[in-house]
């Protein structure tokens, strides 16, 4: 018997999803949206801090909007957190979208 498909929906009865939807429910769903993000970030990390502040500091995660970075020293931290709005508005902009709420240094 073959399958009949009603109008507005699926072989399976549901109502029909836009592909994409379904693909951003599921990254959300397992978090590897916040860890592609995290990634694109952490390879160019580079250009959101510079050369010069580029080796005294590390991106760990992003979780919860909330981007935690490892930093050398206290005089590094200080001085990013100097920093913390511009990085936040650097990282946004490559990401694309207002991900980053917030920085923790570490």
């Amino acid at each position: 018997m073959p399958f009949k498909k009603r109008k507005g929906t699926g072989f399976t009865g549901h109502k029909v999803v836009d592909v994409e939807l379904l693909v951003d429910r599921v990254l959300d769903k397992l978090h590897l949206t916040d860890e592609m993000q995290f990634q694109s970030l952490s390879e160019r990390f580079k250009e959101v801090v510079g050369d010069l502040i580029f080796p005294h500091v590390k991106p760990l995660e992003i979780k919860k909007g909330i981007l935690s970075l490892k930093v050398d020293n206290s005089a590094w931290k200080s001085e990013l957190f100097l920093q913390k709005k511009a990085i936040i508005d650097k990282c946004n902009l490559m990401l694309g979208s207002p991900v980053i709420q917030g920085i923790r240094f570490i």
